[in-house]
Order: C-alpha cells, then structure tokens, then sequence
C-alpha cells in the first residue's frame, strides 16, 4: 500500500547524509526506505519487530543488488552492542505504533544510547486534527486499491475510532477481492502525538527537538501542515 515516494525518500537520504554514514532505519519493515538508503551509498541496518517482513526487505535488498544490514529488535528496548549512528530513522509514521509513556520513553533512551555525538534521530509523525479524529466510527473510508500478483484487484477501506484517554486511533483495515468481500482484516493502533505534547515525550528519553518541520520539503510547521517532522539530538 505504501508506493514509492520520492519526496520522503530524497528527504531521509539528504538529511543522513549531511551526518555521515552510518544509518539506522528502525522500524523498517520490507525495506521501503532501507533500500532507497543503501543505493544512495549510505552505511544503512534496518531493524524490525517482524521477522516476515526483515525476511521480504532482505529479498527486495537483493532485487535491487544492494546489501544493507537487517536485525530483529523491539525499538521500545533494543542494545546493538555498542554500535552507533550518525542518523536514526524512523518514518513513515512508525513512531505513532508506540503508544504508551514507557513505551516512548524506552525508545527514546534506546535511541540516545545508539546516537553518536552529532548524531541525530529523524522521524515524522501525522499531526493531529479535529477533522481526522472525530469521524464516525462506522463509517468505511477508502485507502486504495492495489493489484496481486494471484488475486487480482485488492480493495482496502478503513473504519476509525479515536479514544480520547489513551489518544490512540483505533483503525481496521478491510481488504476485499473481486470475487470475496473483506477476505482479511487488520487492526490499526495509532497514537496522536499532538504539537505541545512532542517535546516532551522526547525529554523523557533524554533527548531534546532541536528542528520540527511541516513537510518534507523541510517548509515550518504551521497550523494547516498534516506532519511534523522531527529532528532531535542528545
């Protein structure tokens, strides 16, 4: 579902670049920016919680005849033996499947403790709205439609339900066939980091935001931005 983006690829390559070398890109899933990092010359581990998709990411690592280090790990807690970065990554809006104040602030220590002394921690996050939030949670929206290679034309909807106490959006995706209607289904656990709120979250690990950005073209964060792009630093 997420096709290639050159925008929010050109973004994460130039900014590990201005570092140096050593990347890592955490939760990284099948690969979808590990790649795009390893083909630009960059020193790049992609660390995941999935084995199956560290598995898919080091086969399209092949495809593309490229050769970047891949680990199982739990960014919420995870010690790569000393090992540092000069960037750490995470995109996509991975960060918002972390949801409670222990699990951000795990991460985050996990993070500072594998930075180097310049180094620097890049994520986005979706910025939270009214409109996004308070949608009926009936309501089925549709994401997009995809082609498999066996199953021809895949249909994918979502229903979403915000709980304003753990600011998590409980989403489901449905996936339907041609031929089968919501064949499988699969839940969605979003935190809403809201503006104030990013901070601190992040000095609660020991780390400290030192940029914010409203989009990938590096443009202020204003009211109207869907994004905030976080660059933070020991």
């Amino acid at each position: 579902m997420a096709s290639p983006d050159p925008t929010l690829e050109r973004f994460y390559v130039e900014i590990a670049r201005e570092r140096g070398g050593r990347v890592l890109d955490l939760a990284c899933g099948s690969g979808r920016l590990t790649i795009p990092l390893a083909r630009a010359g960059l020193d790049v581990l992609g660390g995941d919680l999935s084995s199956a998709m560290l598995d898919r990411a080091r086969y399209h690592a092949g495809r593309h005849a490229v050769e970047p280090g891949f680990v199982h790990l739990d960014m919420r807690d995870f010690d790569l033996g000393g090992r540092t970065f000069d960037t750490v990554i995470v995109a996509m809006n991975s960060v918002l499947h972390l949801h409670s104040l222990d699990d951000f602030k795990g991460f985050f220590e996990s993070v500072g403790r594998h930075l180097s002394p310049t180094g620097r921690l890049v994520f986005d996050a979706f910025l939270p709205n009214i409109a996004m939030l308070n949608v009926d949670p009936d309501r089925r929206e549709l994401i997009g439609t995809v082609v498999h290679d066996g199953l021809g034309a895949i249909t994918v909807e979502e229903t979403a339900r915000y709980d304003p106490l753990t600011q998590v959006r409980h989403v489901e995706w449905y996936w339907s066939s041609e031929t089968e209607k919501d064949f499988w289904q699969v839940p969605l656990r979003m935190r809403s980091i809201f503006p104030q709120e990013m901070p601190l979250l992040i000095a609660s690990g020991g780390l400290r935001l030192i940029e914010r950005f409203g989009d990938f073209d590096r443009s202020p964060m204003t009211g109207g931005s869907m994004r905030q792009i976080c660059v933070c630093g020991p």
